[in-house]
């Protein structure tokens, strides 16, 4: 779609653990935490390693770093590092990864804000094993088991299908997630999307939202609604902005708990496997009586390990 750089993701060297980049210290010291992090995946995956298999792909790494610092005029102000590591084992046939992360949005009663800092639960970091049921072009089906490191465990199934529409004008997808978590119990999370390409480099996409957990059940609160809208453009080969509108509330008694809208500019800089994102948003929070709170999210992401795009 035109639209890779928002991803992310850039496509790595030919060493499997090594970025290509100029022989200065910066460059050294970040192909070899690169490094360390392959290694690591591949002695693990030697666990799962078939002595006749005939495919030689080496076990990867990704290691995302994401450094934020929000300021907010009602003096909110919040900062964060989020992890996000993913392990691929090819010797099990890429139906397994090992997943470790800072971040939990399932735990988040805010979805409308749920990518700012401060906003996020404080389960810890988590780990888990992920096994790929099915994977096909247009579906795939994934369990992870895994725990935290306050020692609770969870259990998540995630179903992903994706519709063409109108002879591939649009596209739908429906993610359903089911989950069950120590203490907190089960949820589910049901998210539709439609995403209408408007130019080869801009697509508009609406999201909706359903949320149920037993703490909402309980509460009487009935169930977490969502609806959003983005509009993505690329800007260039190392920009692209993401311009946003999120309402979230609940059925019960019918409520909107917040507004946001926001204006995300992203670009890749200095590197290949850095990133920077400056984000001015206005939010309208219930608990504020709808009051606009104005502020501004800034992101320094860093890839570490091998990216397959």
């Amino acid at each position: 779609m035109g639209l890779l750089l928002w991803s992310g993701l850039l496509r790595a060297a030919s060493d499997d653990c090594l970025w290509q980049g100029a022989d200065t210290l910066v460059d050294r010291t970040h192909g070899w935490l690169s490094r360390s992090l392959c290694w690591p995946s591949r002695w693990v995956d030697g666990f799962f390693q078939d002595p006749l298999r005939e495919n030689n792909e080496p076990a990867a790494s990704l290691v995302r770093v994401t450094g934020e610092q929000v300021w907010r005029d009602d003096n909110e102000d919040a900062n964060d590092v989020d992890v996000d590591a993913r392990v691929w084992l090819p010797s099990a046939e890429r139906r397994l990864s090992l997943l470790f992360r800072s971040r939990d949005e399932d735990r988040d009663d805010q979805p409308v804000a749920r990518d700012l800092p401060g906003t996020e639960d404080e389960g810890g970091f988590r780990g888990a094993l992920r096994w790929v049921v099915d994977r096909t072009d247009a579906m795939d089906l994934d369990v992870d088991v895994g725990a935290r490191s306050d020692l609770t465990t969870f259990v998540r199934a995630r179903y992903r299908r994706l519709y063409p529409l109108a002879n591939q004008s649009a596209w739908l997808r429906y993610t359903q997630r089911l989950y069950w978590e120590d203490p907190d119990g089960w949820g589910s999370r049901s998210l539709v999307e439609l995403d209408r390409p408007l130019a080869p480099d801009t697509i508009l996409r609406f999201s909706t939202e359903v949320r149920y957990t037993e703490e909402f059940n309980q509460e009487g609160t009935g169930l977490g609604l969502f609806q959003g809208v983005n509009l993505f453009k690329q800007l260039g080969h190392q920009s692209a902005l993401n311009l946003g509108l999120g309402v979230g509330g609940r059925s019960k008694p019918g409520v909107v708990d917040n507004y946001r809208l926001y204006a995300r500019y992203r670009r890749n800089l200095w590197r290949p496997w850095l990133f920077v994102e400056m984000e001015p948003f206005v939010l309208w929070p219930r608990e504020q009586d709808y009051q606009g709170v104005h502020g501004v999210v800034l992101r320094l992401e860093t890839l570490f390990g091998k990216v397959d795009v």
